[in-house]
């Protein structure tokens, strides 16, 4: 190849050497990952919200969203990627005052002396769980959202919605919860519970 020549470059792109003589321009695609083509080539991979470029055998990477595995959720959204552990430890929260906004995998102390109105996460993944326990004098509640419910046992049911809800009766009532039904509708069954429960 000759050398200090000028390039004539006539189409727009990255320009290209193919190591005969030629240069040529590759066109890339908007908001796309550049990665080796053949031929020293360049080619464009547009991802989606939330997705990476996973590595293949002696082929162009592939745009895809993560696999969540056993105990873990996953949440793709655009320009992040949420990954939460399901079922894991819980994170405990001293609840002093009466009202408390609920989130999954916690547990919660109701220590007032009046009621304690806990709320329902608005959407939660599948075999998530939550943990409620009096301590306070007012006993506490668990308000639900808009479609959701909350099961005790193969025959009892909250009201469907904002109306139901499960109270305690006495002091240290508990219940733990999963979420056997992920999603905005959630379905919550009580898998363990101490005292005397209402259901409403």
């Amino acid at each position: 190849m000759a050398t200090g020549n000028s390039i004539n470059a006539n189409s727009t792109g990255l320009a290209k050497y193919d190591g005969a003589g030629t240069w040529s321009a590759t066109t890339t695609t908007l908001h796309g990952t550049l990665v080796g083509a053949a031929s020293n080539g360049i080619t464009s991979i547009i991802q989606g919200a939330g997705q990476l470029l996973i590595g293949t055998t002696a082929l162009d990477p592939v745009a895809a969203t993560l696999t969540s595995g056993s105990g873990i959720s996953i949440t793709s959204a655009t320009g992040a990627i949420t990954i939460n552990a399901i079922g894991g430890g819980l994170t405990w929260t001293d609840v002093t005052g009466t009202t408390q906004a609920m989130a999954v995998n916690s547990g919660y102390l109701a220590d007032n002396a009046g009621l304690v109105t806990l709320t329902l996460p608005a959407t939660a993944a599948q075999f998530s769980i939550i943990t409620v326990t009096g301590f306070g004098a007012g006993g506490w509640k668990i308000a639900q959202n808009a479609s959701q419910q909350i099961r005790f046992g193969s025959a009892t049911a909250s009201t469907v919605g904002i109306t139901g809800f499960i109270s305690s009766t006495n002091l240290n009532d508990s219940v733990t919860m999963l979420a056997a039904v992920g999603g905005a509708s959630t379905i919550w069954t009580v898998i363990n519970s101490i005292g005397n429960i209402t259901i409403s």
